[in-house]
């Protein structure tokens, strides 16, 4: 589906939303052509943003990304295309244009956030600026609906259940998971069924030392080990970071999931591998070796 949205609103969109996505740019035409160098549009799966010239070229270019979005990729990937518009497309322009696409992936980042407090609320807005995907998890439906009204980040979805433990059967595997709900004796539900999966990223708890002390007795007699106990981060933020106004607990939340993320992709930031300009200059030479017809 097209849209009538630039490309560089949707970059700022797709980004928030979590989406994969693929940004075609044309970086060298030959002869006649639908478009200038530089001309842009972005692709996901479902759409289409801006226009590299319409026609048998775009849609082209979206098979392209589509094929690249649906492909495994553990990062950013780049291809270099070259497109005789008569020979490949089928298009009376009679020149060549040549597009590099980078795919995107989706954000690794997913969080959960079980409970819709004043605490959580300051949170999401916090949170809602982060590369991420989230989901924020309530029983109580007025509050679900209040949010929902003031409008939330677009990376933000508020889900509403009769009890919040119905939510961790959809929970994706890898999930940085954030208990503050308005009930104790939910919380330590929360925490016993989201350590029996076993997957999670890090578990938080908000709460005091004395709350962690007393769940974490809980949590021995149900039988956890030491290490599933200590993987309880209780109470959750940054000890750095004091106070206890909810703008205060929330920045304290923020900064300590900030600082996993940003470790985890230090530890597993690899080399980018790119497009060499050799190969780049052979594809600019296709172009203008293809451009006679």
């Amino acid at each position: 589906m097209m849209s009538s949205m630039s490309w560089i609103q949707a970059l700022a969109e797709v980004e928030k939303t979590g989406q994969a996505w693929v940004i075609a740019t044309v970086i060298g035409t030959q002869g006649s052509a639908p478009r200038e160098s530089s001309s842009k549009m972005i692709i996901t799966a479902d759409h289409s943003f801006d226009t590299i010239g319409g026609g048998q070229l775009e849609y082209a270019v979206c098979q392209k990304a589509r094929d690249m979005l649906n492909s495994d990729h553990t990062g950013a990937s780049h291809v270099l295309e070259n497109f005789p518009l008569a020979a490949k497309t089928n298009q009376c322009c009679g020149g060549a244009v040549s597009v590099l696409l980078e795919y995107f992936p989706e954000p690794a980042t997913r969080i959960t956030i079980f409970g819709m407090g004043h605490v959580a609320t300051t949170l999401v807005n916090v949170l809602g600026n982060m590369q991420a995907k989230i989901s924020w998890v309530d029983s109580r439906e007025n509050l679900a609906q209040d949010q929902t009204i003031k409008g939330l980040p677009s990376n933000v979805t508020p889900f509403l259940y009769a009890s919040m433990l119905d939510h961790i059967d959809h929970m994706s595997h890898n999930e940085i998971t954030l208990v503050m709900t308005h009930d104790h004796a939910l919380d330590y539900q929360l925490v016993e069924a989201l350590l029996d999966r076993k997957d999670c990223r890090f578990i938080g708890l908000i709460g005091s030392k004395t709350k962690a002390l007393r769940f974490r007795k809980r949590l021995v007699s149900a039988s956890f080990s030491p290490t599933e106990i200590e993987s309880v981060h209780c109470p959750v933020g940054l000890p750095e970071i004091e106070g206890k106004k909810p703008f205060e607990i929330a920045i304290s939340i923020s900064a300590q999931i900030i600082q996993l993320t940003q470790a985890e992709f230090k530890v597993d930031k690899r080399e980018s591998s790119g497009l060499t300009w050799k190969e780049i200059n052979q594809v600019l030479s296709d172009v203008k070796e293809d451009s006679v017809f």
